[in-house]
Formats: C-alpha cells, structure tokens, sequence
C-alpha cells in the first residue's frame, strides 16, 4: 500500500489495477501494433469512474494505467483526462460543456489538443495557425503537428491567433469532421496506440461561441495545461518505470550465466540499487509537489524539476532495463525495447530538459 494516499485512494488503486490486469494488459500488444486502442475502452473507463475530476483519484491512476504496457493507451487517456477536460471544466461556458463536455467524460468522443507547429513548439511567440472572424463564425488557417490523439479525435482544441487580438493566443473547440479540416496520420517510434497525427485547417469554419475562454486568453489555458500534463505525467511515468525495474528484476532472479543467476552478480546488484534510488527521490519530488498544488500552492518551478528530473530518470531506468536483457531485449518485439522507444519522448514531449533548465533558472533568478 502506498501510505502517499488514503486508504480510500487505495481501494480505488485496487479497482483500477484490476481493470489494468484485465481489461487493458491482455490487448496492450495488440493495441500498439495496431496503432489504435479500440473506441470502446475509453468509454470502459468512464462506466467504471475513471473519468472523473477528482485530482487524487487522477493520481491514483497517473500511476496505475502506465502498468498495462501500453504507454501509448495510457498517454491517450491522461490527455483526455488531465488536459481536455480540466480545461473545458474551467473554462468552457455552459453551453460548451453540454456540447462537447458530457460526451468527453462519457467516453463517447475522444479530445486532443492542438498547439505545436511543424515551425513552433515551446516558442508559443512563434505559433502562426491563424483565425479570422466572418460574421458568426471564426474561419481556421494553419498547420498543428505532433498532436497527440488526433488521428481518432473527435473534438480538437486549437491554439489560434484571432485577427482582433495577434498578440495573444486563443484556444478554439473544433469538431475534427469540420470541413476544412484535414488530418494525416504520423508514424513515430513509440508510443503508437495514441494515434499522433498532422492537422491542416484550411478555411475550417467554427462558430465564435467556439471560443474557449475569452479571445487573448489562450496562452495562460495551455500554461494552466502543461503544468497538468508535467505533474501526473510526473507520477505516470515514475510508477512506470518502476514497473519496469520490477520485471527486470524478476527476470535476473531467473536468468542464470556462469553457474548463478543474474541477481547475485555485484555489479548488476548496485545498477538496481542505483535505479531504484533514483526513482524515490523522483517520486518524493512528485508527491510533495502535488500535495502543494492540490492546495492552491503556485508550484510551476517544482513541476519544470519534476519534468526535467523524473522524465529523465524513468528514460534511464528504461535504458537499464533493455541493458540488463542483453540481446533478448534489442529484439524489436519485447516489452522491455518497446517501452524504450516509448521512453525517448519523455524528454521531448511536453518540454524538454532544455527549455525546463530555462524556466527553472529564470524561478532562481539565474
């Protein structure tokens, strides 16, 4: 039992972690092989209340989905869960949550959002898709890429520069069926269950009532964002990476070479050792984080140092782990080469260790 939550945390880590066992686990290769989670998991995971608003439960299953081993799944449901809908929750207006909120937290569709530019990532300054108003309507120029879900979204929110406001950013929600709306599917390395695509709006017409927000209040809604993304992505892949140690672990006590298993040899003694102390200090860092942002505490600093020392932690003991199979793990078809080419956009998604140095010298004033 993790004495981080409360025992009734637990008994919800308990119905999660049967659902993993049962319902996400037996598919996970399937999925990612396939490219594509089927539509109807997502709706599984409302019935059962995991779609829901409550942070510590959020948590709970940061920690818990990334152990069905498809971290391409996992990343689809925590951007649907911890991204699309918190924003909506906050700043949609009434008519917005009935539109698009109630079907996203039913499972019935599927949200990505839309900020990164095949010339712009975390230079938002340099974000260019662009929105002009006609009458009624907002009409929707530009290339987003990288987008995480979009291959199978059904409502998108596009990070636009509205004609009346160039200065700042506006987020748009946008029926991915829109015409004018083109999305291409983009192979990557990992991560292949969560459908990563290339959107192109060429005159995609969406009514001004779209506008999530207010018009220029874009750029602190995707801050408000990332810092979500890099929390419980924090503990998501803390809690995955140790899954990962823990298998790689079970298969030294069983390996043997030169007369005794893999554990008993010194060296491979200390890698864990050094592994598995890595990751508490990345988890006491994580959970003392979110306990002072879950009080209202303003705590961006210490999630920049979650995503630039965790991320980078769980990327190692991956690496490890592959390490530690030999030959067995370079095969392209076992778990442990899998979750390494999952592992390489850890350090690129979402900020990378770079521009998170960046931000946390411009907190110390360095």
């Amino acid at each position: 039992m993790n004495t981080f939550f409360s025992q009734e945390h637990e008994q919800f880590r308990g119905r999660a972690r049967e659902f993993v066992t049962l319902e996400l686990r037996p598919h996970a290769w399937e999925w990612e092989q396939a490219g594509e989670f089927p539509r109807d998991v997502m709706k599984k995971c409302a019935e059962r209340g995991f779609l829901q608003d409550d942070p510590w439960l959020n948590g709970v299953l940061a920690e818990e989905f990334p152990c069905s081993e498809s971290l391409g799944f996992a990343l689809s449901f925590f951007v649907q869960a911890n991204l699309i809908i918190p924003l909506i929750q906050e700043f949609g207006s009434p008519a917005q949550k009935v539109s698009f909120l109630r079907r996203l937290q039913a499972g019935e569709a599927i949200g990505a959002m839309a900020v990164t530019e095949p010339g712009a990532g975390s230079d938002f300054a340099a974000l260019s898709c662009a929105a002009e108003i006609s009458g009624d309507d907002l009409v929707l120029r530009g290339e987003k890429t990288y987008i995480t879900n979009a291959a199978f979204a059904d409502v998108l929110i596009v990070a636009v520069r509205v004609a009346s406001e160039p200065e700042g950013l506006t987020m748009v929600l946008a029926p991915a069926k829109t015409e004018g709306v083109a999305v291409e599917r983009l192979q990557t390395l990992g991560l292949s269950a969560s459908g990563t695509a290339r959107i192109r709006f060429d005159g995609c017409h969406v009514p001004r009532e779209n506008v999530l927000g207010v018009i220029g209040e874009g750029f602190v809604q995707v801050q408000r964002g990332l810092n979500r993304e890099r929390l419980f992505g924090g503990l998501a892949c803390v809690a995955w990476a140790q899954y990962a140690l823990n298998k790689a672990l079970e298969f030294t006590r069983e390996r043997t070479a030169f007369g005794q298993t893999l554990s008993r040899f010194q060296a491979l003694r200390h890698s864990f050792a050094e592994m598995a102390t890595l990751l508490e200090a990345a988890r006491s860092l994580n959970y003392r984080t979110f306990t002072r942002w879950i009080a209202g505490e303003s705590v961006t600093r210490e999630i920049c140092m979650i995503k630039l020392f965790s991320y980078q932690v769980a990327q190692q003991v991956i690496t490890h782990c592959l390490q530690v199979h030999g030959g067995l793990g370079y095969m392209a078809n076992h778990w442990s080469s899998r979750f390494y080419r999952d592992a390489r956009a850890l350090t690129i998604a979402a900020g990378t260790p770079e521009i998170m140095k960046d931000m946390i010298a411009t907190y110390e004033r360095i």
